[in-house]
């Protein structure tokens, strides 16, 4: 028996019964689909819990065409299981020459899934949860639940201390036993940190949304541990610990271990699109850009925004590749964080009243409050909004030595910035549709 209020049929006009028929019998065939009826006029097929039927639309009806961002039916989403099941149709998918929407199948939060067009451009998805599906349990007092996706397991909260308690001890046993260690003890135990992270992460199975939080907290773990390691063997390469290790050599050093562990946490991000590891690439990528400035004689002021400029933009297009593939945590991570480095980069950098370079800075603030109402982006609004307080706070503390202006002005901003909230709450409703 059907679930009270579940789809019981749909129906759905074509301009072309014979060309939709033709795909959508196909297609809800590989979806265990058959048949129901057909007649000059409509199609159907039945799975016994839904049924779907093509009716022809009317020739005074075919104008204009349909179109999912008016009005009105945006796409259909068909449920399955397993996300192999979700291949399986993008390969057969394939096979017929459908197109594949947003380049194949890619994975939201929760889901997994194909998108694609049936020949009237009706948007089609089958998605299958990251979550196994399961026949919930009655309740047992005091027995240990297995949880949704959503909750946290036992297994989370210890991986999580556990990787928390080995980065402090890693930490303190470099910083306070370095000498005493050795050389072999100072690679080998952040080598070893790192491979025992890195096979933890690979034995956790990550299709379900509580195993894959438990992989990014061993992963950010192996991203440390691999920085360490990086940057301890070019220490030991230089000289070990000792008077050859100077200042700049040492800014040096850290430099490529920060580099490393950008490249390690942005290959883990790729695969785990976590937020954790969106922000441990952001800070690696800072730290990264702050050495550099340390090793490099680089003039302050616009060389200097340059310098965070680049990886700040390449933050931002990962988060925008990140909100093509329904990523939250990350892209919204990775957006302000790429957003915020150039912008408050440039009030820092702008000596001696350097008005168009702080100007620049409030033009990239004014930029990514558009962006947050373009793109809906709490992480854009908050890179923004932080961009103008500190413009705000720059300005006087350039230009105006009256504490009273000083203070009016910062009336004046959080008014403004009052008002572009305000603003945002009407806009991106509208935006959004």
């Amino acid at each position: 028996m059907a679930k009270d209020g579940s789809l019981e049929h749909l129906d759905i006009s074509v301009s072309d019964l014979e060309r939709s028929g033709a795909f959508w019998a196909a297609f809800l065939k590989d979806l265990g689909y058959r048949e129901f009826a057909k007649s000059a006029t409509g199609w159907s097929w039945t799975n016994d819990e839904s049924t779907v039927f093509l009716l022809q639309a009317e020739s005074g009806y075919l104008d204009p065409p349909y179109h999912r961002k008016r009005v009105g039916l945006n796409h259909l989403a068909f449920g399955v299981s397993d996300r192999k099941q979700v291949d399986a149709m993008a390969t057969r998918l394939r096979e017929r020459n459908i197109p594949l929407l947003y380049g194949g199948p890619r994975t939201g939060r929760t889901t997994y899934a194909v998108f694609f067009e049936d020949p009237d451009r009706i948007k089609i998805e089958v998605v299958a949860p990251l979550v196994a599906r399961a026949v919930p349990a009655p309740a047992r007092v005091g027995g240990q639940g297995g949880g949704a996706g959503g909750s946290i397991t036992a297994t989370e909260v210890i991986t999580y201390a556990g990787a928390l308690v080995v980065l402090v001890g890693l930490g303190i046993l470099l910083g306070t036993e370095y000498e005493q260690l050795g050389a072999v003890g100072r690679l080998g135990i952040p080598g070893l940190v790192a491979i025992a992270a890195l096979l933890a992460t690979r034995a956790i199975s990550g299709e379900r949304a509580r195993a894959r939080r438990a992989q990014t907290s061993l992963a950010t773990l192996a991203v440390i541990a691999i920085g360490f390691f990086a940057g301890q063997l070019q220490a030991e390469i230089l000289g070990g610990p000792g008077p050859r290790i100077t200042q700049l050599i040492g800014y040096r050093i850290i430099l490529a271990a920060a580099l490393v562990a950008a490249a390690v946490a942005a290959l883990f991000l790729i695969r785990l699109r976590a937020g954790l590891l969106a922000a441990v690439l952001s800070l690696s990528l800072l730290v990264a850009a702050f050495l550099t400035l340390n090793t490099q004689p680089i003039p302050r002021g616009w060389p200097v925004e340059a310098l965070f400029l680049a990886p700040g933009a390449l933050l931002v297009g990962a988060a925008e590749y990140g909100r093509r593939q329904r990523v939250v945590w990350a892209t919204e991570v990775l957006a302000f964080s790429g957003a915020s480095m150039a912008i408050v980069t440039a009030f820092f950098t702008a000596d001696n009243g350097n008005l168009p370079l702080q100007i620049f800075g409030a033009l990239l603030a004014l930029a990514a409050f558009a962006a947050s109402v373009y793109r809906s982006s709490a992480g854009y609004a908050i890179a923004g909004g932080l961009g103008l307080f500190a413009f705000v706070i720059d300005i006087n503390a350039r230009y105006f030595g009256s504490r009273l202006w000083f203070t009016v002005s910062l009336v004046i901003a959080g008014l403004v910035l009052l008002g572009i909230a305000l603003l945002l709450s009407r806009l991106a409703p509208r935006l959004r549709r």
